[in-house]
């Protein structure tokens, strides 16, 4: 016999960010599996499927991908700040640590510096302030689907 696969829940009453996350990972299956030649997971593909044909009925995107706010005065960009945050802390430690190429690495805030100038909405003062405020991810690998 086999087990039905269980159908995703999309009015779950989770956080928005984690709401977020999982589209996310749903969103990065999809292209592994188009990069990789192979068919979409069977779970991620009743979810898309189901996803799609609600759009195409008239349903508001935003309510069939689950990512409205719980209520007034959530912040929308969670996710979007959070992956910047990752990706900003990333640069600076593996431009922090020494590499066989660069045996010395660069100072903190050299790469401060760096990232600062390189994106524009970051400003050196915020990259300091989280940079110095999380200490897990302080490593140049991370992941967004993730917390």
């Amino acid at each position: 016999m086999s087990k039905k696969q269980p159908v995703l829940d999309l009015t779950s009453k989770e956080p928005l960010i984690d709401r977020q996350r999982r589209l996310w990972a749903h969103a990065e299956a999809i292209e592994i599996a188009q990069r990789d030649g192979q068919p979409l997971n069977a779970e991620v593909s009743e979810w898309l499927h189901r996803a799609l044909k609600n759009i195409a009925c008239g349903q508001d995107a935003n309510e069939v991908f689950n990512v409205i706010p719980e209520k007034r005065g959530v912040r929308k960009d969670g996710f979007l700040r959070e992956k910047n945050r990752k990706i900003k802390d990333g640069f600076i430690a593996a431009a922090t640590s020494p590499t066989s190429v660069s045996p010395k690495p660069k100072k903190t805030r050299q790469a401060i510096k760096e990232i600062s100038d390189s994106l524009p909405d970051a400003k050196s003062v915020t990259v300091r302030k989280n940079w110095n405020r999380s200490s897990t991810d302080r490593k140049p690998t991370f992941t967004f689907g993730k917390k």
